[in-house]
């Protein structure tokens, strides 16, 4: 959700906006621009508690065609899982790492070997549904002449 600041008096009849949530023309000094419409601070609200999303922050939520504010979206919606490595709940609001179809905190997405951070643009592979960087892999790899322990993937290339 972003506000513009467009004056009544710039706006010409050919630019006109029309607020998503009334129908009418916007020719309000503000408007909000949020899920790829124009909408009055006024009408742009919390499908759950009515609230004013303009007034509550700079962000909204938007899911299953309803638009509402964090709080709502986190009742609603709850967490969006545990984590792969540390079983802990995943806020629905923080970041993930995804490998495999399995989600991570950021903190905990660490390679199984010498357990430094993966960062999203580092290559590594999944291990026996672990994942490994790329220079560990390489070591495993020689040590033990485990052709098929990638299986498939070959040391060097970015799988993420």
């Amino acid at each position: 959700m972003r506000p513009n600041a467009n004056t009544a008096n710039s706006m010409n009849s050919s630019s006109a906006r029309f607020c998503a949530g009334c129908g009418s023309s916007i020719v309000d000094r503000f408007l909000l621009f949020a899920v790829d419409n124009y909408w009055h601070t006024g009408c742009l609200k919390c499908a759950c508690c009515d609230a004013q999303l303009g007034d509550i922050g700079p962000s909204c939520y938007s899911k299953r065609g309803m638009i509402l504010c964090k709080k709502d979206y986190l009742r609603m919606f709850g967490n969006s899982g545990a984590c792969a490595a540390c079983c802990q709940q995943i806020p629905a609001n923080e970041l993930v790492m995804r490998a495999q179809g399995k989600a991570y905190h950021v903190k905990c997405f660490t390679c199984s070997t010498c357990h430094i951070p993966l960062n999203p643009g580092d290559r590594y592979t999944m291990v026996n549904g672990s994942p490994v960087c790329e220079s560990d892999h390489s070591k495993l790899y020689k040590s033990t002449n485990m052709g098929n322990m990638s299986k498939g993937v070959r040391a060097g290339n970015k799988v993420c």
